[in-house]
């Protein structure tokens, strides 16, 4: 499986962990095609987990100006373990002051819902009746996602 994502951002600064990304991707892709697509959604969800809290770490780290939110964001992740997901209010308020992005308006965002529905209940209900086609259209949503965060970055950078 040849990751889409892979020359988005071979020349940004997310070219440091982009193979972890592509690697985390692909090993779901693999695991999907052992038959193992429970746990193919749950690591290819945490690639975009991973992601996205690289990625506003690096824009919380770069920005001169905190608004509330993202205050509220990063006084949070210091004293809690935090779910760096969009599904988070929090953190898509906090990502929305940092780039003016609003990652609810892309195309891929109830595909991506669908996905985090799909993760959870493997993860917090253990239900594992997820099949070759769910697997794959939760893989396929996490590199939209990271692509997303990869092409924000690249429009944020100077």
């Amino acid at each position: 499986m040849h990751d889409m994502t892979a020359d988005i951002y071979k020349n940004t600064s997310l070219a440091l962990l982009g193979p972890k990304w592509d690697q985390l991707l692909a090993e779901a892709g693999s695991l999907s095609s052992a038959g193992q697509h429970a746990i193919a959604i749950i690591i290819a969800a945490a690639a975009g987990e991973w992601a996205t809290e690289f990625v506003l770490e690096r824009l919380m780290d770069a920005a001169k100006d905190h608004s509330k939110s993202v205050r509220d964001v990063a006084e949070m992740s210091e004293r809690l373990l935090v779910t760096w997901s969009f599904e988070a209010d929090r953190v898509r308020r906090a990502f929305y002051d940092l780039t003016g992005e609003n990652p609810d308006r892309q195309a891929w965002w109830e595909d991506w819902l669908w996905s985090r529905r799909q993760r959870h209940d493997i993860a917090h209900r253990g239900v594992l009746t997820a099949n070759a086609a769910t697997a794959k259209k939760c893989i396929d949503v996490a590199a939209l996602h990271i692509a997303y965060l990869t092409e924000v970055v690249k429009r944020q950078a100077p």
